[in-house]
């Protein structure tokens, strides 16, 4: 496997949902969009996980479109037991390196939707810029159940 200066690699992206709601689409009113990231660990493979959800709506608690994916990177297993593993087993998620991994989820999940949406009336509905450093605001501890 080749790393980054980083010292990991991108190595997979699933599309955990998508959806397509024409009965909760409006055409008219404001659209919010409600974006939620989430992070796992798989010790053995010495992989990260990095979740990113998008929905649409234009009514509360009625999305019309929805977007899940999950990424996965693979830690330099030296970087892995020498930075992520911590003395009590826990697994230590930098703020610099889940920003990272959320922005380039964010830019996947991008064309993901573009190209699942293409030639739809949903199609015009794109993920606007985030300050994602404003999202993630502290290192964060994640827990293995082995």
């Amino acid at each position: 496997m080749t790393y980054n200066k980083l010292g990991f690699a991108f190595i997979g992206l699933h599309t955990n949902s998508f959806a397509q709601i024409e009965a909760a689409h409006k055409k008219t009113g404001e659209t919010d969009l409600i974006t939620a990231l989430g992070y796992g660990i798989d010790v053995e493979d010495h992989t990260i996980t990095c979740t990113a959800k998008f929905s649409f709506e234009k009514k509360k608690d009625q999305p019309f479109l929805i977007l899940e994916l999950e990424g996965f990177f693979e830690i330099n297993k030296n970087d892995f037991v020498e930075k992520v593993k911590q003395p009590d087993n826990s697994f230590l998620i930098t703020k610099d390196l889940a920003t990272h991994f959320a922005v380039l989820m964010i830019g996947s999940a991008r064309g993901v939707l573009h190209a699942k949406t293409e030639g739809t009336i949903f199609n015009q509905y794109l993920l606007p810029t985030m300050d994602v450093k404003n999202m993630i605001i502290e290192d964060f501890v994640l827990n293995s159940e082995r």
